[in-house]
């Protein structure tokens, strides 16, 4: 099979092609088909797989969220559209994966590949789930404020400031190297498209409607939408890394990068960047979670504030009942002395 797929990549290149429907354009259309044909059928099962009671309980602790009778159905059904469109688009980003590397007559898994169709799942996930019919009563309107900063935490913040301003810095620098290139257009285009997703899912994400009368069902969708931008930022920072390594390639090498060597510190950017994306994604700590953290804390300050008042009160009070007690029983007594002496004058 490889003969044919070298002979039919070698026969393009050359002066004579190779006909239209000769043996190798035959087993390679074959071949197109056979793997378009396994992706199928297994996205189809993947994403008719069972949502794993160990992914809700995971979701449930990280988020600090109690799943009751009234909430059970909303988080389920969420975390079982993002669970099938992940899988789904991670194994179709794998089938165009090989059937991209065929220009190059081999057949290889690319990482780049699944990381896109994972990321395109997720993404695609998001926008379902706003379609979805979440159960339970809204109110007319909420006072709640849904700001970047309520869903995100500040180290998933910083890594995406970091990784922005490394886009734009390598942006710039491969430019004033190579100029505008076609290579330097391919990744401004993929930066692009990348931010442009990102601002969209993200903004419809934080447009679901909300204000649940029921505190458990909307508990539970401030915990989706913590969990759906942590995942989609994280996932953001780690797609970015072909980027990354273009603009820096393009940099380093003005004049073509060799292709007998890959450069060490191209791997580096890989590793940082797939590692920061899955910590903000799934490792790191959740917004929701320090936000609750932080109210109980202030909760038990202020109980504890109240108790020390209370009990300041109390001693305070302590003399002025004693008071009140001693007084009383003062006046009863010389009320009994005063009638007894009219009932002697009678």
């Amino acid at each position: 099979m490889y003969q044919y797929f070298d002979t039919l990549t070698q026969g393009v290149g050359a002066s004579h092609a190779v006909p239209m429907f000769g043996p190798g354009s035959l087993v390679l259309a074959a071949f197109v088909v056979l793997v378009g044909v396994l992706a199928v059928v297994v996205a189809t099962h993947v994403s008719r797989s069972p949502l794993k009671p160990g992914t809700v309980d995971r979701f449930a602790r990280r988020q600090r969220l109690t799943i009751t009778d009234a909430n059970a159905t909303h988080v389920v059904a969420a975390l079982l559209v993002t669970h099938r469109w992940r899988r789904a688009g991670l194994v179709w980003g794998l089938a165009m994966g090989v059937l991209w590397s065929l220009r190059s007559s081999a057949l290889t898994l690319h990482l780049i590949a699944g990381l896109l169709g994972w990321f395109a799942g997720a993404v695609l996930a998001e926008w379902r789930i706003g379609r979805l019919d979440t159960p339970g009563a809204r109110r007319a309107a909420t006072l709640e404020r849904r700001t970047v900063t309520r869903y995100l935490t500040v180290e998933a913040l910083a890594l995406a400031g970091i990784t922005a301003t490394a886009l734009v810095a390598l942006l710039l620098a491969s430019g004033a190297r190579t100029g505008t290139s076609g290579a330097w257009w391919g990744w401004v285009a993929y930066t692009g498209a990348l931010v442009v997703t990102c601002a969209l899912t993200a903004g419809a994400v934080m447009r679901r409607p909300s204000g649940f009368v029921d505190s458990d069902v909307r508990d539970a969708d401030d915990a989706l939408r913590t969990h759906a931008l942590g995942v989609l930022v994280g996932s953001a920072i780690a797609a970015s890394y072909p980027a990354l390594t273009g603009f820096a390639l393009l940099a380093a090498h003005p004049d073509g990068a060799p292709t007998s060597a890959t450069a060490p510190w191209a791997l580096l950017i890989m590793v940082a960047a797939l590692l920061s994306g899955v910590w903000v994604a799934v490792w790191g700590p959740s917004a929701r979670g320090r936000r609750l953290s932080g109210g109980e804390r202030r909760a038990g300050a202020r109980r504890s504030q109240r108790s020390e008042i209370g009990h300041a009160v109390e001693v305070v009070h302590a003399p002025s009942v004693l008071r009140v007690v001693v007084g009383t029983r003062f006046l009863r007594v010389v009320r009994r002395i005063f009638e007894a002496r009219l009932v002697e004058r009678d």
